[in-house]
């Protein structure tokens, strides 16, 4: 057996063994394992501060299970304002109670000015608008902005109210973000579901009345964005398990070769066979997105897209109601070599988010 196969089955073996045994027994990983930084989580429903006072203490019991040192939290890309609108006036609660735990990001509220006007109608009286609320959001401590959505298909799993929602990446409103971003030295988290090219709705998201039944191309606009401001940072959120499964690793290296601001975050669950699922079906980390991680060691973290609730975790990367997405995370970072764990555990997050 070579050297890659042996790291290969020694991955799988550790991965499922370390599963099986801490699962079935309701008890942790291995203790040796290499701190992690969480750079993409919620509290859910909306901003009653009380509920969410109890959903921080889930996500802290969460990440001293886990080995999560620190997370980073934000509101989920909202179109419109509802009952489960928050932003990072919600937030900053839990950084000021437990800083170097928990770090905060707002936009929520950009996402919805970017999504309530057409390019065409972007004046100067909008965009003075948006950068006075991109100041607030900075001035409460905000250590990027997000979750922005470009592109989010509605997931039936979610509910048939699950948000669809699409924008051109090169929106006024983004580019005039890029600039002001880079300005600050913020790096911005991006919902991005790719549409390489014009594409039929897949079979898989059929059930929600709110998707198109096509998918317009987004890559080219994306691109645009990438380009506008060098200078400003993007991480892709949710790279190795996503609906539309376009993310594969040669598409993914043609990105991060192309596009030197860019910086993608892990959302794992239990594997697929489509090359886009960085797990197989068995659980094991596959031979390609491994290599790509030693490709671009420093381009990658991890975000769970944990939805944290007082009764534990409300959805995410797994089964509703489960913290298997965080589980198959930790498994993640504990099965790369150690160079890499420590990479995409916590080093790009701290050096990205600039965290202490």
């Amino acid at each position: 057996m070579t050297n890659g196969n042996l790291g290969r089955g020694v991955w799988g073996w550790c991965l499922a063994a370390c599963l099986s045994t801490a699962w079935a027994q309701g008890e942790a990983p291995p203790a040796a394992r290499v701190p992690m930084v969480d750079v993409h989580t919620h509290f859910q429903a909306g901003g009653r501060q009380q509920n969410f006072a109890a959903a921080l203490q889930t996500a802290l019991s969460k990440m001293d299970e886990l080995g999560i040192r620190q997370t980073v939290l934000m509101p989920p890309p909202l179109v419109h304002v509802a009952p489960n609108y928050y932003d990072i006036e919600h937030l900053r609660f839990a950084a000021d109670q437990h800083p170097g735990r928990v770090a905060v990001m707002g936009g929520s509220s950009l996402n919805v000015m970017i999504h309530s006007t057409p390019a065409a109608e972007v004046t100067e009286s909008v965009r003075a608008r948006f950068r006075t609320r991109f100041q607030e959001i900075v001035s409460q401590g905000a250590v990027g902005i997000g979750e922005m959505g470009i592109h989010h298909v509605s997931i039936p799993a979610m509910g048939s109210q699950h948000a669809y929602e699409s924008v051109p990446a090169d929106h006024p409103l983004y580019l005039l973000l890029a600039d002001l971003a880079a300005e600050r030295g913020l790096p911005i988290d991006l919902h991005m579901d790719l549409v390489p090219e014009t594409m039929p709705l897949p079979p898989t998201l059929r059930a929600n009345p709110l998707n198109p039944d096509t998918l317009a191309e987004n890559a080219e606009a994306f691109k645009r964005l990438l380009t506008h401001n060098p200078k400003a940072r993007f991480v892709w959120s949710h790279v190795g398990f996503e609906p539309l499964l376009t993310r594969h690793p040669q598409r993914v290296r043609q990105w991060l070769q192309t596009y030197p601001n860019l910086f993608m975050s892990f959302r794992v669950n239990k594997g697929h066979p489509s090359p886009a699922s960085a797990l197989d079906p068995a659980g094991e980390l596959k031979p390609a997105w491994q290599d790509l991680i030693r490709a671009f060691p420093d381009r990658f973290m991890i975000g769970s897209d944990a939805f944290y609730e007082a009764g534990g975790v409300a959805r995410g990367s797994g089964d509703p109601g489960q913290d298997t997405g965080l589980r198959w995370l930790r498994a993640l970072v504990d099965a790369l070599p150690p160079d890499l764990a420590r990479a995409v555990g916590h080093e790009n997050a701290k050096r990205v988010y600039r965290l202490p």
